[in-house]
């Protein structure tokens, strides 16, 4: 059977990786540009708190009128454009004072003005460019003890801020993407170094099936100990019954060799009795080899079946030499399966006898083949088996013929054969009238 190719633990902790690690970088770099910008603008509203206050302490009043003169220290009221400006309107919106770097500058007067005491911070456009605003909303009380309400407003430009926070994130975003390359070279290292253990199992497993080895060893970690142990619990049980089933047939075969040797010499002249001698002696030295093997072994073997095939039709050929039978091996000579050649001379010797005994004068041997797999044909021109009958034909006991000999084991057999090498075997009409045999088996 064709290998599907398996999913890989690696690669699957190496794609979470990778899907993972940049969303969390992701989420923690906008959480941390929130924080930085949030600072920032707490920080401009600091500011402007400190531009008002000292706005405030600098206001003279002479003759109804607010004189800053040398009072005002911050030297960018002073400057055209400069980016920070400032201006005292009364309630009703009309100006008192403004600061020399708003000259021919329109401001926005405020929308909701704040109440008395209170001060309000926020954003606005001046010329398409973005503000910081902030207004306060104060009552001046003169010498004369009126109180006259003013509204301060300060506007400061975003530009800086939004700089340094271009600044910021172009930093930010570097060192997230190194850390993430770091992270990611560092996990690939750790999950190297984590999963050694199973890439040591496999090869040990591996070792363990081509029959290098007969038991894992203990160098394990903790996690992987309770499966080695009950792997080489089950081998060493496995050991066990399959000596005990050798000794078993051993002792059968060895208890049955003396009566059939006495058999052999003293009924010479019975052919009946020499025939079922010689298949109960086949029997019994095909069984104890069979419990001697314990079926697949090395999956390295092969077995090259185009010569094989022409060494049973030559002695089948002997055998039925009163039928004439023309055998037509149609296989390519470099045709290899993965199957032991003695299990291989049993399995097509079943088939090729079976088919032998069914044809009338002809049997074609043939094959197709896949990347993985490979489907040997057996053909005869017999009168063929019904549909109904076909179903039971691996049956043990069965037998599919009429013409009186064997015991309906041979194709049982090719059935244990064919399970043990994870194979199939499948009858149907041949196109030459008798049955089409299809064993599918893997290949080198």
């Amino acid at each position: 059977m064709p290998r599907t190719r398996s999913s890989s633990i690696t690669r699957r902790l190496i794609l979470a990786s990778l899907t993972l690690m940049p969303v969390l970088l992701g989420i923690t770099g906008v959480a941390i540009d929130r924080a930085h910008t949030s600072s920032l603008i707490s920080a401009e509203q600091e500011q402007l708190r400190l531009q008002f206050f000292g706005l405030l302490g600098a206001i003279e009043w002479q003759d109804g009128e607010i004189e800053m003169g040398d009072r005002l220290k911050e030297p960018r009221f002073w400057q055209f454009r400069s980016g920070l400006y400032a201006e005292i309107r009364h309630r009703d919106g009309s100006v008192i004072w403004r600061s020399v770097s708003s000259d021919t500058l329109n401001l926005p007067i405020p929308d909701n003005m704040p109440r008395s005491g209170r001060e309000l911070f926020g954003e606005t456009e001046i010329n398409t460019e973005a503000f910081f605003t902030f207004y306060y909303h104060a009552i001046w009380e003169t010498e004369e003890e009126n109180e006259i309400p003013l509204l301060f407003s300060l506007y400061s430009q975003q530009s800086t801020l939004l700089h340094e926070q271009k600044n910021f994130r172009n930093q930010i975003s570097l060192w997230l993407g190194l850390v993430l390359l770091i992270s990611l070279f560092v996990s690939a290292l750790t999950l190297y170094w984590g999963l050694r253990p199973l890439r040591k199992l496999a090869k040990d497993l591996l070792r363990l099936e081509q029959g290098e080895t007969l038991q894992l060893s203990d160098d394990y970690p903790r996690e992987l100990q309770g499966i080695t142990y009950n792997l080489n619990q089950l081998l060493s049980k496995e050991k066990k019954q399959r000596e005990r089933y050798r000794n078993t047939l051993a002792d059968l075969a060895h208890s049955l060799k003396t009566p059939l040797a006495v058999l052999k010499s003293g009924s010479a002249d019975s052919s009946a009795a020499n025939e079922q001698i010689a298949r109960m002696d086949n029997i019994i030295n095909y069984q104890l080899k069979r419990a001697v093997s314990g079926g697949k072994q090395n999956l390295s073997s092969r077995t090259y079946i185009k010569p094989l095939i022409d060494r049973l039709t030559n002695s089948l050929e002997k055998v039925y030499r009163d039928k004439s039978i023309q055998f037509q091996n149609q296989l390519n000579a470099e045709l290899a399966l993965t199957i032991d050649e003695q299990d291989a001379m049993e399995l097509f010797g079943n088939l090729l006898d079976n088919a032998s005994k069914a044809c009338k004068e002809k049997i074609i041997i043939s094959a197709t083949e896949s990347q993985h797999q490979c489907h040997v044909l057996i053909d005869d021109d017999g009168l063929g088996i019904n549909e109904s009958q076909r179903q039971t034909l691996l049956q043990r006991g069965f037998r599919g013929d009429q013409y009186g000999q064997g015991q309906g084991l041979g194709l049982a057999i090719v059935r244990d054969i064919i399970d043990s090498y994870e194979g199939d075997i499948s009858f149907s009409q041949s196109s030459l009238g008798g049955l089409h045999v299809k064993l599918t088996l893997a290949k080198l």
